[in-house]
């Protein structure tokens, strides 16, 4: 185990050392085999900086390299604050609006069933274009991967018409990707430390193999339901396709520097190289209010803003993002209002529970308040109920679930992963009420985290969330 701190002025109110007991604590009783987890705040007045980061734990069980607090750590999809943040770059450059067709962007793009005409840069930063979201083509290692990738996207169909509804959307932000390396005239990768690590001065913010393995890294576990141990991951990253949706391994230290510049509005710290990563206008759009999500979906946020997730604890506002790779978890909590960012990086284990736990620690320390409690079943599965009409099939192009009723009278869904990076699966859960008519959870065992389920209604379509993802019903064929 091992604890730093890195302070600019003072002492942090939440003591390292503690930090460490923390960490070490909550990996023993979750079984997850690495944490790495950090905090700064940043003064509004004086812009003094406190911070520090611990770790504990292994980066791989079966190497059993210990994980240190510079650890690398896979951020999965608060990635997509970081891709949100060059194509405002580019705005504040006058190369796009949000209101901008991407078609207008890259000529060529073509969709199964919507015009890309109707698709703008807005609906992509706010997953409300309908584009089916997981799409996980490999298109190789190649600096043409996302050209090809968006190439492909001709054949994907869509959930809902753009501007209609809402979906959390992977395959959006591959695009949002493409746009800058158009405008760029590169690599999206190249943009990155162009446009982010080279005006931040951040080291270790890095997509390609290539670059993360000559660095410390954590390894991502994974298990499968019924078993107890978690081995390690069958692959070790996401494929480069998908790189602007969910690529970047980070060090704590560089992502809390990134979060601090939106404390800062949108001005680097003392170690930055002197030009703004963001206009405080920027920095607005980013964090207000684009989308007020319905919640007959179950809604894990009440509102989204452009990549950022908006939230509020005990009446403390948050804008925040999380990561999952294959065995990996990452969260990103800002309180702008506070001046607090906080990172949490888990390897494995029951990390669902081990990462609010955290959070609520550290939040608490820090500014006195804590995210609410977790999702949970109301009561039993007998319990659960919902109209017949609502049986049936849904599904988008990685996502199938087949809700049927049991003989005893209990909801029972089959949940299958259809084109996963790290292979298909299947798993068939019991569906338990949630308090609200037509949401439920679910899980597959007592070590998997519960898994909302909502039915409603999308652009006069029925359709379930699972989680974030809006999977329309699907029509019955006849015999």
């Amino acid at each position: 185990m091992n604890a730093q701190q890195r302070l600019d002025h003072g002492i942090s109110p939440f003591d390292a050392l503690r930090g460490e007991s923390l960490l070490a604590d909550v990996a023993r009783r979750h079984r997850v085999p690495g944490i790495v987890a950090g905090a700064i705040r940043v003064d509004a007045q004086s812009g003094r900086t406190q911070r520090f980061v611990s770790s504990t734990g292994v980066t791989n069980l079966r190497t059993g390299v210990e994980t240190t607090p510079d650890t690398l750590c896979q951020i999965g999809s608060i990635t997509k604050i970081v891709t949100a943040t060059m194509i405002m770059q580019l705005r504040e450059e006058g190369r796009l609006e949000l209101d901008t067709p991407i078609a207008e962007l890259l000529p060529g793009i073509s969709f199964a069933e919507v015009d890309a005409a109707s698709v703008t840069v807005r609906h992509l930063l706010t997953h409300t274009s309908g584009i089916d979201g997981d799409v996980f083509t490999d298109t190789g290692r190649g600096d043409d991967a996302l050209e090809r990738y968006v190439s492909a996207l001709s054949e994907s169909r869509s959930l809902f018409s753009p501007g209609s509804g809402w979906s959390y959307c992977n395959s959006g932000w591959s695009i949002l990707g493409r746009v800058i390396e158009v405008l760029d005239g590169g690599t999206w990768d190249a943009s990155l430390q162009k446009r982010i690590s080279a005006r931040l001065g951040l080291r270790q913010f890095l997509t390609l193999p290539e670059d993360v393995m000559s660095h410390r890294y954590q390894h991502g576990h994974v298990r499968e339901p019924g078993k107890r141990d978690w081995v390690l991951a069958p692959v070790s990253t996401i494929v480069r396709s998908m790189g602007p949706a969910g690529l970047i391994s980070s060090s704590a230290d560089d992502l809390l520097d990134f979060a601090a510049a939106f404390l800062r509005g949108g001005r680097g710290g003392p170690g930055a190289a002197g030009e703004a990563l963001l206009s405080q206008e920027s920095v607005r759009l980013m964090t207000e209010t684009h989308v007020t999500l319905d919640a007959a979906a179950g809604a894990i946020v009440p509102r989204w803003g452009l990549g950022w997730m908006l939230n509020d604890w005990q009446g403390h506002a948050t804008i925040s993002h999380g990561g999952t790779t294959i065995g990996n978890k990452a969260w990103l909590e800002v309180l702008p209002d506070d001046g607090v960012a906080i990172v949490v990086f888990c390897n494995g284990g029951v990390h669902e529970l081990a990462g609010p736990e955290i959070l609520a620690a550290i939040a608490q320390e820090l500014v006195g308040a804590a995210p609410g409690p977790g999702t949970s079943p109301s009561g039993p599965a007998i319990e659960a109920e919902i109209d017949d009409a609502l049986l049936g099939s849904y599904a988008d192009f990685n996502t199938r679930v087949e809700v049927a009723r049991a003989e005893d009278g209990t909801l029972l869904a089959t949940l299958a992963k259809l084109h996963e990076p790290g292979g298909a699966s299947a798993v068939r859960v019991q569906l338990l009420p949630a308090g609200t008519a037509n949401h439920f959870v679910a899980r597959a065992d007592a070590l998997s985290p519960w898994t909302r389920v909502a039915f409603t209604e999308v652009d006069g379509r029925s359709c379930v969330y699972v989680d974030v993802r809006c999977l329309p019903k699907q029509e019955e064929v006849a015999a």
